[in-house]
């Protein structure tokens, strides 16, 4: 507009410069396509022969500029043998050919193929035996008394096809007096006297007739049978069976029509291992066997052979798999069988994690010192998904830990039975206790389990334990031993038993023991804070964890509470102690203990990438007394549970190995006068 404004000031003031008084000798319309250039003239004020008004001017292009197929136009006035050239530049709408026809203007590019010296004179239908004239002049834009236009006859050709009601379409063309007579020989599809639907075995026929619009007794069209097609695959697939398929729609003698189906039946399932080529390898292994043995993975399975293969059932059969932590990844090949039409090879590719591992580590915690550490371990010993694992510990704060464990969490070729063992033996000095400054720990339990269900299970343990307490003068203080049971309902949703992102696990546990054997040093013979007595004794423990998805991808909220209540008779060894790498990390391993406990942690976890992952933690409760005792320790465990509450917050670091992801752990006490300290923890696997 600016730019138009500014020619026309420009020539008006020539023009008064010079006094003159001019005519329009000629209007030259540039850049229209499709709108006819009578159109535009048309609804001009400005006409040939006519003096030049820069009034009209304006108003032409007020009024060409609001033309609803009209983008962008200019007006140009020039001055030519005395006279006045108007050029006009038009600038089409994108969408000029439906406006244009919207106001009933034809496009200049359908006006080429109209002959004027033509009129249709009449439009006749043949073959039309179940759909309406009047339906079918609609697909046709030829009408009767309008110019003839071969490439409408063909439109109309197309749009009737299009309709699917006909399997052939023949228009001829006839001279009729002045004008043309115009034929459509129609060939209709035919009336289907039924519907049959073969290989179908999730649904019944019925259930499936229900979901297409095609109906016996009418004239099947080709447009509606694609549709239906499409609702009964959808159907399949919504439900699971995405293999399902549509291998013919066919028309028989009797006209009938046949929907021929493949659900995708299960012939059989395979396992390959997936070679990859690992992180910094030069070349891609070629070791395609398989460490898993065939029936840890069979009876994970939820398709079956022979059953039609639904989607479900594999993912769950992946989630079965990949919660044993011993796989890495798990993807699908689908394979159709040569003359079986019906059925489907399912191979499972499988990726398997490294479970078995050496390793040895120097680390410092705040309350043991400098450690080091020698482990052997593997989650899935030769290929049977069972745990084996040898470990040491010696630290400079006369800290020794030794244990040997087994543990099968499914028995081969029985109903979700899992046995385990261990022994173990510690040595440990707590500098925060006079009589029971030096203790050694050594015992050994056994278990088994059976699961009511796959994430449901019943657990039962037994426990044999000896313990042998000093003072810090190295004088006796007790020494005892203890056998307990202990079962457990353990309920476990989480989808990977090493680092869970996803999921849920509870576990209640009741342990009943007995002291046996207990022998109290003769410094201590006459101390109340010594229980010397073979009582027994109850523990009773609640432990919930919750996993989920946090504010963003790579990143879990993880969250955990521990709650215990213990009888009045258990000794020192058996309290339940708070503080430390798994409970509240910015105090000393055992830094509270009493007969119960209630601690909650809440973490924050995000990955980084493929080996290191962040975290940032919360930890709040503590252990506590409930009874009676003069042990030199309780001073740190009185009081008011609310009121003595205990918290810490920090910042760790998760590194992943084969066996799982190392924890280095940095823990401050929150709103704690008495402690200020940072403590420092290293660990194996995750927290919680």
């Amino acid at each position: 507009m600016r730019k138009q404004l500014i020619i026309l000031l420009t020539f008006l003031i020539s023009l008064v410069s010079f006094s003159l008084d001019y005519e329009v000798s000629s209007i030259d319309i540039k850049g229209n396509r499709e709108v006819p250039m009578e159109v535009i003239k048309g609804n001009l004020k400005s006409k040939v022969g006519d003096k030049y008004s820069s009034n009209n001017m304006i108003k032409d292009y007020q009024t060409i500029k609001n033309l609803s197929y009209i983008d962008d136009v200019t007006i140009s006035p020039k001055l030519e043998d005395n006279n006045i050239k108007l050029i006009i530049e038009i600038r089409e709408n994108k969408d000029v050919i439906n406006l244009l026809k919207k106001e009933q203007i034809l496009p200049m590019s359908e006006r080429v193929k109209v002959d004027k010296s033509l009129i249709v004179n009449s439009i006749d239908i043949f073959g039309n035996l179940h759909i309406s004239r009047e339906e079918i002049l609609q697909q046709i834009p030829v009408k009767i008394g309008s110019f003839f236009s071969k490439a409408k006859i063909i439109e109309g050709q197309t749009n009737l096809i299009n309709t699917g009601y006909f399997r052939d379409v023949n228009p001829e063309v006839y001279k009729d007096g002045k004008g043309v007579a115009v034929q459509y020989t129609l060939e209709e599809n035919q009336v289907i006297t039924d519907i049959k639907i073969q290989g179908n075995t999730k649904y019944s026929t019925d259930e499936l007739i229900k979901l297409i619009q095609t109906e016996p007794g009418k004239a099947y069209n080709i447009n509606t049978l694609r549709d239906d097609k499409d609702k009964i695959i959808k159907k399949y697939h919504e439900d699971g069976y995405t293999l399902a398929k549509i291998l013919n729609i066919d028309i028989n003698n009797s006209m009938e029509l046949v929907i021929t189906l493949s659900e995708g039946i299960i012939r059989n399932v395979e396992y390959k291992k997936m070679v990859t080529k690992q992180k910094g390898a030069r070349r891609q292994a070629n070791n395609t066997l398989l460490k898993t043995e065939n029936f840890l993975i069979e009876r994970e399975l939820e398709m079956k052979e022979g059953e039609v293969f639904n989607q479900k059932d594999y993912d769950q059969t992946v989630k079965n798999l990949m919660r044993s932590g011993a796989f890495k990844n798990i993807q699908p090949e689908y394979k159709n069988i040569p003359g079986d039409p019906d059925g489907v090879k399912v191979i499972m590719l499988i990726d398997e994690d490294r479970t078995a591992m050496l390793q040895g580590a120097i680390s410092y915690g705040s309350s043991v010192g400098l450690v080091g550490s020698l482990s052997v371990k593997d989650s899935n010993y030769k290929g049977r998904g069972q745990n084996l694992a040898l470990s040491f510990e010696k630290s400079s704060e006369d800290y020794t830990s030794a244990s040997l464990s087994f543990r099968d969490p499914w028995i081969k070729g029985t109903d979700f039975v899992s046995w385990g063992w261990s022994i173990y033996r510690q040595e440990d000095e707590d500098s925060d206790s006079t009589q029971h400054y030096d203790s050694s720990i050594h015992g050994g339990s056994i278990s088994i389990g059976k699961g009511l269900d796959r994430y449901l299970r019943f657990e039962l343990g037994l426990k044999l334990e000896n313990v042998d307490e000093e003072d810090e003068d190295g004088e006796k203080t007790q020494n005892y031993n203890y056998v307990s049971v202990t079962p457990a309902v353990v309920y476990d949703t989480r989808n990977n038993y090493l680092d869970p992102t996803t999921g849920n696990y509870a576990k209640l546990s009741l342990e009943l023991g007995q002291y046996f054997g207990t022998e109290v040093g003769s410094t201590y013979d006459n101390d109340p804070g010594i229980n010397g007595d073979d009582d027994a004794f109850v523990k009773t423990t609640l432990e919930l964890r919750k996993y989920h998805q946090g504010l963003f991808k790579g990143n879990t909220m993880a969250y955990r509470m521990v709650a215990g209540i213990g009888t009045d008779t258990l000794k020192y060894q058996q309290l339940f102690a708070s503080g430390g790498s798994n409970s509240l990390r910015g105090y000393d391993s055992g830094a509270f203990r009493g007969q119960d406990k209630l601690v909650f942690n809440i973490e924050n976890r995000t990955k980084i990438n493929d080996v290191f992952g962040l975290v940032f933690f919360y930890d709040i409760g503590r252990s506590w007394y409930h009874g009676d005792s003069t042990d030199d320790f309780v001073d740190d465990s009185e009081g008011n549970f609310l009121e003595n509450v205990k918290q810490s917050a920090g910042v760790g670091l998760r590194i992943k190995t084969p066996v799982g992801p190392i924890r280095l752990d940095f823990g401050f006490p929150v709103g704690d006068s008495e402690e200020s300290s940072m403590q420092f923890f290293f660990n194996m696997g995750q927290m919680f």
